[in-house]
């Protein structure tokens, strides 16, 4: 018959088997793609723990970049890989409202505005981001804001924290330039995925190195590191030279160089429908979401 003793140093020794068990379970590897997978900084110095699918900010470099089509192209990307399972909301954050919900609500248009969204009683609620946004035909959210300042004490920090709460994708419009004050709290944010967009042009890329300069004394070397820069071609053809020019000059310094091809349905300047979309254009965006894993 086992004595007291016995019976006491076995569960002790039961006890520390588990706890190894545990600290090599905590200490191992996580699986690729899973929501703790580490992704790398600039040059391999450092890692960053971030979510499987961060929520994202597009800045434009200069105005007329692409940024509103890069990110309601971005949302529709997510939700088409993800088989319907990731929600986006696109939120035009720029400085007095842009034309987001113009451009991308071909399906539903909003009913309210950004600021009425923060200002109702629990926006971190599912259904009161669906009652307030309007919706693509994708079903990405679209929220639009009026150029009215958000409610006392609200931010889009503060927006991305309720839509994270209720679960779905968040995508920021900053549009331009990249000195607003309006999307520096995002950018201070090492959790967010950051795009830069910049028109396949000699001139537009010339005044991307001031732009990443500003970004660069602001925010350091790392946000830099870990953007991902976007060239959108916006005439036929000419995004080749562009492109090498950027890879050859910034494709170090950057997480990504990624081109948005020429597409008569985005160069329209109407209602943009994923599915009218040229397969290339699509192929673009798809790519530019995994960049962003």
């Amino acid at each position: 018959m086992t004595g007291i003793p016995d019976l006491i140093e076995t569960l002790a020794d039961k006890k520390a088997e588990s706890e190894r068990a545990d600290f090599v379970s905590l200490t191992a590897a996580p699986t690729p793609g899973s929501p703790t997978d580490s992704v790398p900084l600039h040059g391999g110095r450092g890692r960053l723990v971030r979510a499987e699918m961060p929520a994202m900010v597009v800045l434009g470099s200069a105005g007329a970049s692409g940024a509103t089509t890069t990110a309601l192209g971005l949302a529709a990307a997510a939700v088409a890989d993800s088989d319907g399972e990731l929600w986006p909301v696109v939120v035009d954050a720029t400085l007095g409202g842009g034309d987001t919900a113009l451009r991308g609500c071909d399906a539903a248009v909003p009913v309210s505005t950004l600021q009425e969204w923060l200002n109702s009683p629990h926006p971190e609620l599912p259904a009161v981001v669906g009652a307030c946004s309007g919706q693509t035909s994708t079903g990405v959210r679209v929220l639009p804001r009026s150029p009215d300042p958000l409610p006392r004490r609200e931010t889009l920090v503060s927006a991305a924290r309720h839509l994270e709460t209720a679960g779905l994708l968040a995508v920021f419009d900053a549009g331009a330039p990249v000195t607003s004050r309006q999307a520096a709290p995002l950018l201070a944010d090492p959790r967010m995925g950051l795009v830069l967009t910049v028109a396949a042009r000699p001139d537009a890329i010339n005044r991307l190195q001031p732009a990443l300069r500003w970004l660069d004394e602001q925010y350091g070397e790392f946000l830099i590191g870990d953007a991902v820069i976007v060239l959108t071609e916006q005439v036929k053809d000419s995004g080749a030279a562009a492109t090498s020019h950027v890879r050859t000059h910034l494709g170090d310094f950057v997480r990504s160089v990624v081109t948005v091809p020429f597409d008569m349905h985005l160069a329209g300047g109407g209602l943009i429908s994923w599915h009218r979309l040229a397969a290339e254009t699509r192929d673009a965006y798809l790519t530019l979401l995994g960049v962003l894993r």
